[in-house]
Formats: C-alpha cells, structure tokens, sequence
C-alpha cells in the first residue's frame, strides 16, 4: 500500500510539473513587420499555364501583395513568422500570394531547426520540423535603411511527378546589428536577423521592427504558440505528399 501511495505521488508531481511547463509563457523582445512582394516570370511556361486555367489571376495577385502583412516575433531562444489576420479584397488573389510565397503555416525557429505548420486538408494537417539551410555568406554589402547588410545566397531542389528537377535560388541580406538568427519563411541561422529574403517569386522586406523593455509582459509582447498538431519528420512529411499526389494523379487521369 505504502509502495502504491508513493507511486501515485510521483505520478501527480510528474502531472503537475507538465501542466506547469505548458503553462509557463514566454514575452518577446522584438517584433518585425514584414511586407511581401510576389514576381511570377512571364516567360516561363508556368505563367502560361497560370493565365490559361485561371486568366488574370497572376496580375491580381502582383498587385494585392500590398495587402498581405507578415510579422516575425521572437526573444533570444525562439521566433515565431506569422501571417497578420485581416480581411482581404480578393482571397483567391490572397492564396496565389501566399503559395508563391512559400508560406504554408506559421513557422517556429529554434537554435537548431525550425517547425512548419503545414496546414494540409488531403492527408492531414501537421507540424513539421525541418532543418536550416546551408547558406554560402558573400562578399557583398548594401544598406537598407538603417542597416548595413552581407549578402547571403543558398538554394534547394524540387522534383515533378515526371522526375524533372528544379533549382530555386535564394538571397538573404542580414545584419549584423541586430545579432538574432531568424528571418521570414522559415529562413535563417545566419549572423543576423535577415531584412530582405529573395527568392524565384518572392521578395520579403522589413518594414518596422519594435523593441520591448525586459519588465514589458503582457498579452501585447506574449509568444504566440503553434497548433497542438502531431510533429513530424520533413522526409515523413514529403512522402505522405508523394502519395497524396499520386493519389490525386490516378483519380484525374
């Protein structure tokens, strides 16, 4: 009984010191507002393809990237990148901006990988942790308005269902002066927070960064908290993907 008793006990205390931890709240030290601008190549067969299913639709989305507001919140251990809710003048415009710009879900970065919340409705919806890119840093330097920022470049492959691969370039320009290593989309581990991200489609820039005193917390500089969704693997993640497509192939075909 005595036995029994003690194990009970250590089991509340296991319960109670969880419960705790999830309850224990984290407070920001900067927020950066992040505008976004979408580019879509004209000459590639990909905007022709664009115009012929959906006409107008590319030139709809150019112009209300405007529209569409990011914000990067974080401390000195995480960061959360985070889509502004708001209500826009045309969703489908919105959606085309938000896929061309790679942003899926919010985005949690840790010291060693990120997480994605990949907001999938065809074979589920997860967390997914992801690992940073490999960046190559440049002997370049420009500044963007008060900063002065290195270049750095990096890119990652895709694949087609016909085994065709694809290269999509990146450039980040970081600073520095502000010695944080997140930045939007998921992109960063770099020395410096990145002010401009590039990308094939896609260009994000900083429009307003704001500090917080260390005695500032309150809901107004409170972390905000990804999805209680189940956590994956990147690998997992893109097979579960591969079969969905190939799924979706044999139900069109």
């Amino acid at each position: 009984m005595i036995l029994k008793k003690t194990i009970l006990a250590l089991l509340f205390t296991v319960i109670c010191l969880t419960v705790s931890s999830q309850n224990i709240k984290e407070f920001i030290t900067a927020k950066v507002d992040y505008f976004v601008q979408v580019h879509i190549d004209k000459n590639k067969n990909r905007y022709k393809i664009q115009e012929k299913y959906s006409p107008g639709l590319v030139a709809r989305g150019e112009n209300m990237a405007s529209e569409v507001d990011f914000s990067l919140v974080f401390n000195d251990s995480t960061s959360v990148f985070y889509l502004e809710k708001k209500l826009f003048s045309d969703n489908r415009a919105a959606k085309f901006v938000l896929r061309n710009a790679s942003y899926y879900g919010r985005i949690k970065q840790n010291t060693s990988n990120y997480i994605t919340e990949e907001l999938e409705e065809d074979f589920g919806r997860f967390l997914v942790s992801r690992e940073y890119q490999n960046w190559e840093l440049q002997n370049e330097s420009k500044v963007i308005g008060e900063y002065t920022c290195f270049k750095a470049t990096t890119f990652c492959t895709t694949t087609n269902p016909k085994g065709k691969i694809f290269k999509h370039n990146f450039t980040a320009w970081y600073t520095p002066q502000l010695p944080y290593k997140y930045g939007p989309a998921g992109y960063g581990n770099l020395p410096g927070l990145i002010i401009e991200l590039q990308g094939d489609n896609f260009t994000y820039g900083v429009k307003k960064i704001q500090f917080y005193g260390d005695d500032e917390k309150s809901k107004i500089n409170e972390m905000p908290n990804l999805k209680r969704l189940k956590l994956i693997s990147e690998e997992k993640f893109e097979a579960l993907a591969e079969i969905d497509e190939k799924r979706w192939q044999k139900k069109h075909n």
